[in-house]
């Protein structure tokens, strides 16, 4: 969960050289150990959903996903096509409950909202919104490429402005009611973001786009720039990127810009060292660790995540990954803070071609030169004429199998390694970035008997894998909802990955090889490869404290996270190219950290922002006990609470399993292995913020620490065991059958 912070006026890190600290404000009410008698009671659940529970409270706005109509997905509709899609909709908008709750959450009367409601529909069905201005003014475009969530946004910001400009008052409606819309929407509508860092725009920087396909050197000659730079920084998407980054500059994997043919060879031949010509000292910097080798107040090169980049410093070279997550719903917000605001005198920007319209958008108010370079792909991508027709024994040396669940990847692996003989490494999301980077070692080196890798859509970015062919176990992947088409963008990349330049195997020629476990989705494959993808429509911007806090002072007293923040997202406007972050669940996570304690909005962000595993509900109570040990206590200690938890308990259990090479339960001990990894990492990210509150650090690494090297023990144990391959092989073959062949067997038979 991302997207909540202070960005625009204050930088992501003070000091690249300094720990991430957090002041506390002074002033602040003193919490004791026997404060909890004191606090106010917390209202009773309900219901319980995916871990998170429903809580009753006066006012509070039903889920926005429970709107009962689907958005507009064309991202290139026609202004026809908008315009009918406003027609047919607006209506069932306006009758939504949901829609009413949250306009009276805001404050306003109910028969208002009814009235201000009916009345909007009327004005649409006699065409005051039908002419090409008036679409430009109420801002109709913004219901193109949405989903229901996005759509449901785009018609409250339409009805806001309609509101605001209407000539006549609608009868019956209070003054006051309109009043209150109106100061809600001035005080937090921001129409140049760019403006909001002033210290960037007193610089003109040169934008450099570097966009092209997976796979076809796009960010290499960015960071060859970067490597050639007196001080730079690369930000990137994810930790086990900026670490690769990180050793590369280190260990002089990296030429610079301007290095002769016969400098390159030299320091090829010398291999990967800190003596090596082209290394360059370089720190790196998450949101949970930080590595530091750089001489203080010295210039030199700064690897990190794109959250934690910094927007004070200036820096001569400026490298930016994977540029099209700026439009990600969630973290996209991260990338249009450095985007804007990074002080590089050359800033590079690596991703798809998609991204150039939205970014030559953005750049109009910035007055920023941008430079667009386009590459191809450096290895041809092949896509075979057949699929693998079920049977995993026509799984290859050197082949990757992308699946969508843990389950799958782990039923995938048992029986291409009983079929086959062949080894398989794993990498999936949940993975720790460590132990994820040592799988892929693995399966780059030839000698480790690893044959054979099985992943997630995690292996799209931040890995560099000799993949000689991609198989897709399926083209469909399950939303939380239910299984959906796998984007195009989503398959490019992933397939992108087989074939990659320099580093495939031997003698094999360069290129790569992409197909389908299953026959069917063979065709789907080949179409959605051919097909353009359409440029993003909007860069996200983040929701400030400071505009939340404006915002809570024209709405009800004493409302909840969750209505100031949908006061923001509904009713404040933005430029046609950017929309508000609106990160997944957070209506949930917001409730569920009111449920704690009365906290300021600005700690609510705070807790909303950390990195907390919310998608898995057994989690759920480690959460609570980092927000309520605050809340309490202000002092939350990592050892004392895992021991109070279950975790320390599995961690120990665990290790004893290591200890005596008792391999039959590392299948059973990974899931909570990996949780406790989550939270650790977590505490982290908090340690660094708030060391006061949360000050088990280096207890926290070294816990971290053990639990990696028992995750790659388990690893490594859920593996066919020896002679069981001999066994295997005096067994009739086995045909796979995936999940949706199980389920349509099922719906046959039932039928």
């Amino acid at each position: 969960m991302q997207g909540f912070s202070v960005w625009l006026r204050r930088p992501c890190i003070a000091n690249s050289r300094s720990t991430w600290t957090s002041y506390q404000s002074i002033g602040r009410r003193f919490r004791s150990s026997t404060s909890h008698s004191k606090r106010p009671a917390r209202p009773s659940p309900t219901t319980q959903t995916d871990g998170f529970q429903k809580f009753q409270r006066p006012g509070r706005p039903p889920q926005t996903d429970s709107i009962g109509f689907q958005g507009l997905r064309q991202a290139d509709a026609s202004p026809e096509t908008i315009l009918t899609y406003f027609r047919l909709n607006v209506e069932t908008w306006s009758k939504q409950r949901a829609v009413h709750d949250r306009f009276v959450s805001f404050g306003a009367p109910l028969p208002d909202i009814s009235r201000l409601l009916v009345a909007f529909v009327r004005d649409a069905q006699k065409g005051v919104f039908d002419s090409p201005d008036a679409m430009e003014q109420y801002g109709l475009k913004r219901l193109s490429d949405t989903d229901n969530i996005e759509a449901d946004i785009a018609f409250s910001h339409i009805f806001t402005r309609w509101l605001l400009a209407r000539p006549a008052p609608v009868k019956g409606v209070e003054p006051e009611t309109v009043e209150r819309f109106r100061r809600i929407s001035e005080a937090i509508t921001e129409m140049h973001p760019a403006e909001l860092l002033p210290a960037t725009r007193q610089m003109r920087r040169r934008v450099i786009m570097h966009v092209g396909p997976t796979n076809s050197g796009k960010t290499h000659h960015a960071l060859r720039a970067l490597a050639a730079a007196p001080a730079g920084v690369y930000a990137g998407p994810l930790r086990l990127l900026a670490y690769e980054i990180w050793e590369r500059l280190n260990m002089g994997h990296i030429p610079p810009l301007g290095a002769t043919p016969e400098q390159i060879a030299a320091a090829t031949e010398m291999g990967p060292s800190p003596d090596n010509p082209f290394a360059r000292m370089c720190d790196m910097i998450t949101g949970e660790e930080q590595k530091l080798v750089v001489p203080h107040n010295s210039p030199g090169l700064v690897s990190c995540t794109v959250e934690m980049c910094n927007t004070m410093a200036k820096f001569d070279v400026a490298v930016i990954d994977e540029i099209q997550m700026i439009a990600d719903s969630g973290r996209g917000w991260a990338w249009t803070r450095a985007v804007l605001g990074i002080r590089a005198t050359e800033l590079h920007l690596c991703g798809e071609e998609t991204a150039v319209p939205l970014i030559t958008e953005m750049l109009k108010d910035t007055g920023d030169e941008l430079i667009i370079k386009k590459y191809a792909r450096l290895t041809p991508l092949e896509v075979e004429k057949k699929s693998l027709d079920n049977d995993l024994r026509n799984v290859r040396k050197g082949d990757c199998i992308v699946a969508f669940s843990r389950t799958s990847i782990f039923t995938l692996k048992r029986d291409i390694e009983m079929q086959t003989g062949l080894k398989c490494a794993v990498v999936y999301g949940k993975l720790p970035p460590e132990i994820r980077s040592e799988q892929a070692a693995l399966f780059n080196d030839p000698d480790s008997g690893y044959d054979v890798l099985i992943g997630s859509d995690a292996i799209g970015m931040g890995l560099n894998l000799k993949i000689r062919r991609v198989i897709f176990e399926s083209v469909r992947k399950f939303d939380g909802r239910a299984e959906k088409l796998l984007s195009t963008s989503s398959m490019k990349q992933i397939a992108g990955r087989a074939g990659r330049f320099g580093l495939h195997r031997g003698d094999e020629a360069p290129g790569g090889y992409v197909t389908t476990l299953r026959p069917e989705d063979l065709p789907v494959l080949r179409r959605t490869l051919q097909l353009e993808i359409m440029p993003l429509k909007a860069a996200r911007i983040t929701l400030e404290v400071e505009s939340l806090n404006i915002a809570a002072a024209h709405l009800p007293p004493r409302p909840s996270t969750e209505t100031i923040l949908l006061a923001v997202i509904h009713l404040g406007g933005l430029p046609l190219c950017y929309r508000h972050t609106y990160p997944e669940r957070f209506q949930e996570v917001a409730a569920f950290i009111d449920s704690v304690g009365m906290f300021t909005l600005a700690e609510a962000c705070h807790f909303m922002t950390a990195p907390f595993p919310w998608r898995d509900p057994l989690t759920l109570d480690a959460v609570r006990a980092f927000i309520v040990g605050y809340y309490e206590r202000m002092h939350v200690d990592v050892m004392v609470m895992m021991r109070e938890l279950p975790y320390l308990a599995q961690l120990e259990d665990a290790e004893a399993a290591h200890a005596a090479m008792d391999g039959r339960r590392a299948k059973h001990l990974l899931h909570g292995l990996e949780m406790l990894h989550r939270l650790l990492t977590s505490y982290m990210w908090l340690a660094l913020r708030k060391p006061v509150a949360y000050p088990s650090y280096t207890d926290a690494t070294t816990l971290k620490e053990r639990c990696e090297r028992v995750l790659h023990w388990c690893l490594r144990q859920v593996t066919l065991r020896s002679g069981d391959v001999t066994a295997a092989s005096r067994k009739p073959p086995i045909r796979y059958v995936s999940k949706q062949d199980r389920m349509a067997d099922l719906r046959a038979s039932a039928s």
